[in-house]
């Protein structure tokens, strides 16, 4: 048994250092990427404000255009020498501002004493000229006076709107706006900052030695620049102190690079940082996992020697506890046999007896109450199929005497009226031809056809009200309104909001909502008519809230609704009514509400979901 306990103890040992190390692992990974990402992050900063700075002194240049007192062809240079002027101060543009027209020709330049030279060689010029946007140039060295300088160029408009030339501004590379940011973050020995362009020449560095000197390492930095793509890679740099070719080899060391492009201008932001700084907390975290491991090793080795002598007796007495438990035994305690941490084990184990006991009785009474609620749940849905087969017995009756009465209709009717017109027309068919058709002998014939129309009608409306179709669903309302509760000398009111009419427009473009939505309403203006004995009746229509809201009340006798809802149940005519009322709300996923009262009248309230 000790030994069993001692390999189980290094087993399990195994397995948590496994697990340790997978962990450190996993942590040390997450340290070197919240690394990389920290230098990414710090690349972005240093972009938006470079962005930020370019873009608020090139909008400097486009308010030139925007005062609409530019006008290099008009002779009158005093309103540009203004707003140069101003443009000039507190801008970038350390190198001045200038003026070009057509030709590239500088035609007027702040501060004063330049020459008037032609800048139409410059490739910048030209491709603000042809695409006719702003242009922000890479470092550029002046082929007369080898100068380096940057330029920033922008159509510039007249008045009219048409481009007359370009608004220019002239940035020393070596101006501490570019570099204020990048010297102003502290970093460790070899870090470099780097502002560089598509060319990979740096422009800002936090190392001035690094100025002008190209940072691109085949071509890798001109490749996310153009693409404006953010990334984070390694590169080698060789270091400054190398003497030779072969030293320098021999030194080379590998960067971690965070690079983040910018959006105004092909530039980008570079942070290059030696690899061994980077991941130094990284390696640290390794070296102290690594400690642990060994630490836990050793302890949980003597630990187990300890612990496996003092176990084995009690460890029996709690499996012989646990098999009783298992068997179903939960009534007999388990006894605590030491102080140790094993008798904390043996306290524990009756603990989760009792609870065990506990939630056992608990069970037994949720299984008990379980069964009555699905007893009480089965007989609720028998009556609700009960009721259901109910209602489509009554549906199928509906249908067969509603087919009755239109085939006795027919029958007594129709035909009857057909015939009679049959033997009309023959009847005067006859006495046309024995030339003695009696005056109005035609328009008797007339009146009996329309007698037929007028029958052949009235069973059409019965069966459903052509208005519904023909003139929509506020007129098909209207119509029902008049046909049982004004035709009987009832008073009535139908108020409809424009919203509702927007919403119904757009809801019952399914006839069978429509129709639905009709038979419910058609339901309740017939009840009030037979049984409510009312003087008033008010429908009110309205939107709101996502809702298509419904109310129909009346001042009659007014009803109990429990009682009737109960009939209903009952499958008992009387509440079939409503019943199928509430069914066909139901199916529009509506909700149907009634308030009625004995002698206080009715109000039923019906509200369907709708999303305009």
């Amino acid at each position: 048994m000790q030994k069993r306990i001692i390999v189980s103890t290094l087993l399990s040992l195994a397995v948590l250092l496994a697990t340790l190390g997978l962990v450190s692992h996993l942590s040390i990974r997450d340290s070197i990427n919240r690394s990389l990402d920290d230098r990414l992050r710090l690349a972005n900063i240093i972009s938006n404000y470079t962005d930020a700075l370019l873009q608020g002194n090139i909008t400097r240049l486009y308010d030139l255009s925007l005062a609409g007192a530019i006008d290099i062809r008009d002779g009158n240079w005093e309103p540009e020498k203004k707003a140069i002027r101003t443009a000039y101060q507190y801008s970038i543009f350390t190198d001045g501002i200038f003026l070009l027209d057509h030709q590239g020709n500088i035609v007027l330049n702040y501060p004063p004493g330049r020459q008037k030279e032609n800048l139409m060689a410059v490739p910048y010029v030209k491709k603000a000229f042809e695409e006719k946007r702003a242009v922000i140039s890479d470092v550029y060295t002046m082929p007369e006076t080898q100068k380096r300088t940057i330029f920033a160029l922008v159509p510039l408009r007249d008045k009219n709107d048409s481009i007359i030339g370009l608004a220019g501004g002239e940035i020393n590379p070596t101006t501490y706006m570019l570099s204020s940011v990048i010297k102003a973050i502290p970093a460790e020995a070899g870090t470099w900052i780097e502002l560089i362009d598509s060319k990979g020449t740096v422009i800002a560095s936090n190392k001035p030695s690094r100025l002008f000197t190209c940072s691109d390492h085949d071509r890798f930095l001109n490749n996310l620049v153009m693409t404006k793509k953010t990334a984070v890679a390694t590169c080698h740099r060789c270091h400054e102190d190398a003497q030779s070719p072969e030293d320098a080899v021999s030194k080379k060391t590998t960067d971690m690079l965070a690079f983040s492009p910018l959006s105004e201008t092909l530039w980008g932001v570079a942070v290059r940082e030696p690899e061994e700084v980077v991941f130094a907390p990284s390696k640290e975290l390794q070296k102290k996992f690594l400690l642990l491991g060994f630490i836990s090793m050793g302890s949980a080795l003597i630990a187990a020697i300890g612990i496996s002598s003092s176990i084995v007796k009690p460890i029996k007495s709690l499996i012989a506890a646990t098999k009783r438990i298992a068997e179903g035994n939960l009534k007999e305690p388990v006894k605590v046999v030491s102080a140790n941490e094993i008798g904390l084990l043996s306290e524990n184990f009756e603990a989760m007896r009792i609870g065990l006991s506990e939630s056992h009785d608990r069970i037994e009474r949720h299984n008990e109450e379980l069964e009555s609620r699905v007893a009480e749940r089965t007989e609720e849905l028998m009556r609700h199929k009960r009721r259901l087969a109910s209602l489509l017995e009554k549906i199928i009756t509906a249908q067969e005497e509603e087919r009755k009465r239109v085939a006795r209709e027919l029958h007594d009717e129709t035909s009857q009226s057909l015939a009679a017109l049959g033997m009309s027309i023959e009847i005067a068919d006859i006495a046309i031809g024995e030339g003695r058709l009696p005056v109005g002998g035609m328009t008797e014939l007339k009146g009996k056809v329309e007698h037929v129309l007028d029958g052949i009608n009235m069973l059409i409306q019965d069966l459903r009200p052509l208005i519904l179709d023909d003139l929509g669903f506020e007129s098909a309302i209207r119509w029902l309104l008049e046909k049982h509760i004004g035709e009987k000398g009832i008073s009535y009111s139908l108020n409809i909001t424009d919203r509702f009419r927007t919403a119904i427009l757009s809801y019952t473009q399914s006839k069978r909502a429509e129709l639905m939505l009709f038979r419910v309403i058609q339901e309740a203006i017939i009840n009030i008519s037979k049984y409510a004995g009312a003087k008033e009746v008010f429908v009110f229509m309205e939107s709101a809230n996502s809702n298509i809201l419904i109310t129909i009340a009346d001042d009659g006798v007014g009803f109990d609704v429990n009682a009737v809802t109960f009939l209903g149940d009952r499958d008992e005519s009387i509440g079939f009514g409503i019943l199928g009322m509430r069914e066909r709300v139901s199916l529009l996923d509506g909700r149907l509400t009634i308030c009625s009262r004995l002698a206080e009248g009715t109000e039923i309230s019906v509200i369907i979901p709708w999303t305009g």
